[in-house]
């Protein structure tokens, strides 16, 4: 019993032993000192992460959240949840006055609620039922709608979206002109979440606190967050949390087999993989690390390139080690409305340029094969840090961009994982990184010596003394930057057949026999009790399984594109398929009304039709409408 106790929490490695081998696979406990030491008890291995410096803090204090606002944003296409989530937002926070939420709305106007007219009338029905009150109750007594000047909405129509990455980038670029105008702070903290959310009481301060908790400024926690029917309650009887430590390749690099830790006594170190669900930091990490605008038609892909962006600007994911807040998994995937996104503007050749600009970025088949022009994009605005290299996050993360494979050594990283050491920038942990507004070229050279960027040649001998172009012509050898591009062909060409397989294999083998697993043995003799994998990763797995008896959990990108138009990937669904598995009744109601009134009138045409003697030239026409 008393070992028991000393256990800071456990970590399940998975089950896939021809992967991972035996030592990577069952539960491992977890070591938070791990994490400094690397398991070494020579004191000068002990590498910690980055704590706030006095220096600084902006005159506040170097933990928590007084003097400091919470900014939270909100990606919402046509979701009709949102008005709920603003108000779930609000009315549990414990301190809902030090909130700012900015929305991108992308709506079709007359036929979608808007966000915040919708969380005000919700708002004025709850202080009807209540009477008024403190804000849990409707807010006080004669405030119309409460916070709603905190509550910014950028709109723009449905027929404009181009995606996740799309959206989220608006709002990186709304967080950029309100720092500019000093609406936000570096050391305010930052919460991005989706626009169908429920929280826990007090959520606000919960967040903060597990934040802290981390011991490290640079810390991001992020996970893909547990259903809303777990509010509340403990899985497995344990607090038992979803842990990102693991991709497969698909068109892109999808964040894949969720696994789950228990009664962890802080948040957890991940390999660099965050999600986009939660991601909940110091505002200096959203303002230096903004989303890629320029990946229209991105789905897989869009968590791994931003997390290779923020470890390579220094910043380290971490599982959350509680569940504070929670995502409606049914009310989101079920409504084929929010998911249409991928009929939005952009085209096949957009995505494609997607691809390739993200395969650029991290080295992976199918990007730039000259590497002057891959370097101009890494170091653009929404390219790659400069406090950790790309090298460095292949080791550390264990994953195999440059051959698309999901390890580089076949060693589980889901458990004890050390943390990486950098160089801080000399300008601390404020300074936000400026590029030129139209080329997004970086204006903040020559590099300074810390920086993976840093060419003595170049940056040592003055400002703009010796061009970086005209420099690397000098000194690179025709031949080998021609045996260089000959390698990469082959390589691309190798992985090529590989990519396509793995992007129209299936989902979560390792979670559906993991299921299975558990379920033999919940069924044996010996066993006493029944384990489940994680909330979060059960509601994927069920997705998964929908979309491949044809159900449109994930937007239908570009349906009818041509094979060649863009990567193959798990967004080709059958229309034929979709009707036959997907029946009315999964339709919202006001759909179900629609259709019905339209049958009638196509079967009361017809009788009509017929009953007037129509020929049967006619009649056929009227059956074929139907």
């Amino acid at each position: 019993m008393g070992a028991e106790k000393e256990k800071k929490g456990t970590i399940f490695l998975g089950v896939d032993e021809k992967t991972w081998g035996k030592e990577g696979t069952g539960w491992v406990d977890y070591d938070p000192d791990y994490e400094c030491t690397g398991g070494s008890s020579n004191p000068d291995d002990r590498h910690c992460p980055y704590l706030l410096k006095p220096s600084d803090a902006n005159g506040l204090a170097l933990s928590g959240w007084e003097g400091r606002l919470l900014h939270v944003n909100i990606a919402s296409f046509r979701d009709p949840l949102c008005p709920r989530t603003l108000k779930y937002l609000f009315t549990k926070a414990k301190r809902p006055s030090d909130i700012r939420v900015r929305v991108l709305q992308q709506n079709v106007p007359n036929e979608d609620k808007d966000c915040l007219e919708g969380y005000c009338e919700m708002m004025a029905e709850l202080r009807a039922q209540t009477g008024g009150g403190d804000t849990s109750e409707g807010g006080p007594m004669g405030d119309e709608c409460p916070h709603r000047d905190q509550v910014f909405i950028h709109q723009i129509h449905a027929k404009e979206a181009a995606g996740p990455t799309f959206a989220r980038g608006l709002i990186g670029k709304d967080m950029l002109d309100a720092f500019g105008k000093k609406e936000i702070s570096q050391q305010d903290f930052c919460m991005s979440t989706d626009s169908h959310m429920d929280f826990e009481p007090e959520w606000d301060e919960k967040m903060v606190n597990m934040w802290d908790l981390a011991q490290n400024e640079y810390a991001v926690l992020s996970t893909y967050v547990a259903n809303i029917d777990q509010l509340g309650k403990d899985l497995n009887g344990a607090h038992e949390v979803p842990h990102l430590c693991m991709v497969q390749f698909t068109s892109q690099v999808r964040t894949h087999a969720t696994k789950c830790a228990r009664n962890l006594i802080k948040p957890k170190l991940t390999n660099a993989i965050w999600g986009a669900g939660l991601s909940f930091s110091k505002c200096h990490a959203e303002l230096k690390v903004p989303v890629d605008p320029h990946t229209p038609g991105i789905f897989d892909g869009e968590e791994f390139n931003r997390a290779a962006r923020f470890w390579t600007y220094g910043y380290d994911i971490y599982t959350p080690h509680r569940v504070f807040v929670l995502h409606d998994y049914p009310g989101s995937q079920h409504n084929p409305v929010t998911s249409s996104w991928g009929h939005g503007s952009f085209s096949a050749s957009d995505l494609k340029n997607s691809h390739y600009r993200l395969n650029t970025m991290l080295d992976m088949p199918g990007g730039e094969a000259d590497n002057e022009k891959a370097l101009v994009l890494k170091r653009s605005k929404y390219g790659l840090g400069d406090r950790r290299s790309l090298d460095d996050l292949i080791q550390f993360s264990g994953i195999d961009l440059r051959h698309k494979k999901v390890t580089i050594d076949g060693k589980n990283r889901c458990g004890n994982i050390q943390w990486i050491p950098f160089v801080e920038h000399p300008k601390g942990v404020n300074f936000i990184p400026q590029f030129n507004d139209t080329t997004e070229d970086p204006l903040d050279v020559p590099y300074e010596k810390s920086s993976v960027w840093y060419d003595p040649h170049i940056d040592g001998v003055g400002k703009g003394l010796v061009s970086r172009e005209v420099l690397s012509n000098e000194k690179e050898d025709p031949a080998a930057v021609e045996r260089k591009k000959t390698e990469e062909e082959a390589a691309r060409v190798a992985h090529k057949k590989e990519a396509e397989q793995l992007a129209g294999g299936n989902l979560h083998e390792e979670h559906k026999a993991l299921a299975a697993a558990l379920e033999a043995a919940a069924q044996s003799p010996e066993s006493g009790h029944k384990e489940v994998i994680s909330n979060a990763a059960a509601a994927q797995i069920r997705a998964e399984q929908a979309e491949s008896e044809g159900v449109s959990i994930f937007p239908p990108l570009l349906r009818g594109a041509s094979d060649n138009s863009i990567p193959k990937g798990r967004f080709y669904l059958s229309p034929m398929k979709l009707m036959s598995k997907h029946g009315i009744e999964h339709l919202p109601i006001h759909v179900q009304i629609s259709v019905i009134v339209m049958v009638i009138g196509i079967c009361a045409a017809v009788i009509a039709s017929v009953g007037a003697g129509n020929t049967r030239k006619k009649a056929g026409r009227s059956k074929k409408r139907g």
